[in-house]
């Protein structure tokens, strides 16, 4: 074998094994969506064209159960999660309530009120460190209509 085919198969092996290295983290942080998102607190926003919305909600998730609070206030989503009395009378407070379902790859917010259910659906989740991404979702809204919104969202964990 000559000196440049000895090369040429070192460059080769290195970009397969950087490539198989980079295919199973994204896999990785696509599929795990499920171990990440149950008894946190996460602050969520958008962001359309690069351009960040300055509205932000924040969103504490139920260990163990689909409960979810819902607000603008940092500090009584926060103090939701300081036990499960506290998180059952911040639930019950809410005036619609919410539920969540989670799998590997996708996240849905349900929001009951005035018996009119609306829906949130965030697919194509990558998950790394403290947040997960969405680039778009699925939305279902009572007497409101239903379409698909191409739009970054960033859910970022708070503590």
């Amino acid at each position: 074998m000559s000196k440049r085919n000895i090369i040429i198969s070192v460059i080769l092996a290195c970009l397969v094994i950087t490539g198989t290295g980079f295919g199973a983290f994204y896999y990785w942080g696509t599929h795990h969506l499920d171990s990440v998102v149950p008894g946190k607190v996460y602050q969520y926003s958008s962001s359309l064209n690069g351009e960040v919305n300055s509205r932000v909600m924040y969103v504490a998730f139920q260990e163990g159960g689909n409960k979810a609070i819902v607000g603008q206030d940092r500090t009584t989503v926060l103090n939701a999660t300081k036990s499960q009395d506290a998180f059952d009378k911040a639930y019950n407070d809410q005036s619609a309530k919410w539920e969540y379902s989670v799998t590997k790859t996708t996240l849905t917010l349900g929001k009951k009120e005035n018996d009119q259910v609306s829906q949130w659906q965030y697919n194509e989740v990558f998950a790394y460190g403290d947040h997960f991404t969405s680039k778009d979702f699925f939305y279902q809204i009572a007497k409101g209509g239903q379409g698909e919104v191409k739009q970054k969202m960033t859910f970022k964990e708070i503590q």
